[in-house]
């Protein structure tokens, strides 16, 4: 657990989104300028210099202090591959068997926050390079053209390439753009799909999305996008119109907004609806509302990112588990 820790990112090309990244996970990023802090860990993260991450190993051996070196240790097969793979709602242990195998056996791991960021870890143990291209929403994010140049190039040198995704690699994923990228820079390139969080997520709180005799359809909406915007590519009208289940994913902060839209557009104020947030995972929260109460239980509560919004009957039905 990195919780509070004060961890030394080296400098370099990929310490930004790697500082980010450990704050997601609890952690406390620091630079040079702060060693006078009680450090606990020193992070030298993928594309580090050679004489940085030369002098950062030098120091912590000095000081005792543990290294997170993410470099990889440069170790190439004949010839390189991309493969994207799903992995799953957010718990390591719903990634596929095939998706596991192929983390396993990786060189090279490009991985995000929403991913079984478990996985690349023990990859890196073992001696994978492990490059942090996350997008975190409202923050720092790592270019999607910076993303297909680094798959491209590290299986161009003839490593074995993991683009490891959070859910499934085609569901708002930009699985499909990365393979375009590879197919034009003639990099061969397979797909291991994930479990989708938009099913897994609600499955995992006990909401079952269909049931028999209350509902026969299905909506997944983005909500990256609000409903105002020019840039919206939804039919909130069609969407008010539905009378199944209504999922949103990347909607938490238009939530609000959402709901409000579809009430203007003739969706009764009272259908029921539920946040799961962090699904599958140790911080798993499942909160009620309903349309009209939406945006105020997600601020009153301080719900936040990752999370799955169901709206409809369906919502109304959650099972006790375990």
């Amino acid at each position: 657990m990195l919780t509070g820790v004060p961890v030394l990112v080296v400098d370099g090309p990929e310490a930004a989104v790697a500082a980010e990244v450990l704050r997601e996970q609890g952690a406390v990023p620091v630079g040079w300028g702060d060693v006078a802090t009680r450090i606990g860990l020193v992070r030298i993260p993928a594309g580090t210099a050679a004489q940085a991450a030369e002098e950062a190993l030098a120091w912590a051996h000095r000081n005792g202090i543990p290294v997170d070196d993410r470099r990889g240790t440069g170790r190439a097969t004949s010839a390189g591959e991309v493969v994207l793979v799903g992995g799953g709602p957010g718990d390591p242990e719903l990634i596929t068997v095939a998706g596991a195998r192929a983390v396993e056996a990786a060189d090279v791991i490009l991985t995000d926050h929403l991913g079984p960021v478990d996985l690349a870890d023990r990859a890196a143990e073992r001696g994978a390079e492990v490059i942090d291209v996350a997008k975190i929403p409202y923050s720092r994010q790592v270019a999607q053209e910076r993303i297909n140049e680094l798959m491209v190039d590290r299986a161009r040198a003839g490593k074995s390439v993991v683009r490891l995704k959070g859910g499934d690699p085609f569901i708002f994923g930009r699985g499909f753009e990365e393979i375009e990228a590879c197919a034009a820079a003639g990099v061969p390139v397979r797909v291991i799909p994930g479990v989708t969080s938009m099913t897994a997520g609600p499955a995992a709180a006990g909401v079952s999305l269909t049931h028999r005799g209350l509902n026969h359809d299905l909506t997944l909406v983005s909500g990256h996008v609000p409903p105002e915007s020019p840039k919206s590519l939804v039919d909130w009208d069609a969407a008010a119109r539905m009378t199944g289940t209504l999922v949103l994913i990347m909607a938490m902060k238009n939530a609000g907004a959402i709901a409000a839209a579809l009430i203007a557009k003739g969706k009764d104020a009272a259908t029921p609806a539920v946040v799961v947030e962090n699904a599958s995972t140790a911080a798993q929260r499942v909160t009620p509302a309903t349309l009209a109460t939406l945006g105020e239980v997600i601020e009153r509560d301080g719900l936040r990112a990752p999370a799955v919004i169901v709206i409809g009957d369906a919502a109304g039905r959650v099972a006790q588990l375990g």
